[in-house]
């Protein structure tokens, strides 16, 4: 029950948790029922207003986050004191360091694996914000991804460089234009796809007032409007290329827009990593370290 009450807390809703625990909403509705008569409280509010947590109910996922932490903890030790990782790793990372051919995450998990077959990993997909709170929220135990504003509560190791760059599609207005060519006014003329995971104004002032008519919450969403030849947008250099050198795409006076990021590692501040998260880390960090060279 009380794994059934943080996934509904986590969906933020009893319809929504259905698709995550494949059951029934009366179901759902039930267990979430029993469990507060056993707990003696209310832990949420639901019907036609909206679904939200109690005060209570706030406390009570807390405390729930807090018994699962110590649950894989005291199974890692077990599993330690017997020679072997087990237990679970979640991971969560930005959508173009997981699909990139050019980044080294094969290689870690293929180097993680070799040592904690037995580990049940679960991974996720998901924008730079959304990383930073699973990783707040204990849903995740690490996160990798480009960082620009550091939260409090969390802890950032940088990993290498990870450079960003202005594009446009071959169909642009821009594209085939010389980079002599190209003004402030052409820019200005130009539709900015807004990356809606950070402040564009903060991250890149310089084009952070262009005009914009799109947003996408993920890298992927940014590339497609590029290559559809009515936007200008940011993307990692690395992740670019593959376009670039196939003639899809042009970085736009790179010696202007180039913007130098960095590719960081996670984690909640003041909480200690167990075994087999402490594993993958030490394995992210030996196989990127060259990278950062």
């Amino acid at each position: 029950m009380l794994a059934v009450f943080m996934t509904v807390a986590e969906c933020g809703g009893f319809a929504p948790a259905q698709v995550a625990l494949n059951v029934g909403q009366s179901t759902i509705s039930r267990q979430i029922g029993d469990l507060e008569r056993r707990l003696g409280m209310r832990l949420c509010q639901r019907g036609r207003a909206g679904f939200r947590l109690t005060d209570k109910g706030r406390i009570v996922y807390e405390a729930c986050q807090h018994l699962a932490t110590a649950l894989e903890s005291f199974r890692a030790t077990v599993g330690a004191l017997r020679g072997e990782l087990i237990g679970e790793l979640s991971i969560a990372v930005i959508d173009n360091w997981a699909t990139d051919s050019g980044y080294p995450l094969a290689d870690v998990l293929r180097a993680f694996r070799s040592k904690a077959r037995q580990v049940h990993v679960h991974f996720h997909t998901l924008a730079p914000d959304e990383i930073e709170r699973a990783v707040l929220e204990n849903r995740v135990n690490l996160g990798i991804g480009v960082f620009h504003q550091h939260r409090p509560g969390l802890a950032y190791e940088a990993l290498y460089d990870d450079p960003v760059e202005l594009y446009c599609g071959k169909d642009h207005a821009l594209f085939d234009r010389a980079p002599e060519g190209i003004d402030s006014d052409d820019l200005q003329a130009a539709d900015l796809v807004h990356r809606a995971y950070l402040s564009e104004r903060q991250v890149a002032p310089l084009t952070g007032d262009l005009p914009s008519t799109a947003a996408a919450r993920q890298i992927e969403g940014v590339a497609f409007l590029i290559l559809s030849g009515w936007h200008i947008g940011y993307l990692p250099v690395s992740y670019a290329e593959r376009w670039v050198e196939s003639g899809q795409m042009r970085s736009l006076l790179p010696e202007t827009y180039r913007l130098n990021t960095k590719i960081e590692l996670v984690t909640r501040r003041g909480v200690a990593l167990t075994l087999v998260s402490q594993t993958f880390a030490d394995t992210l960090r030996k196989i990127t370290r060259p990278l950062a060279v």
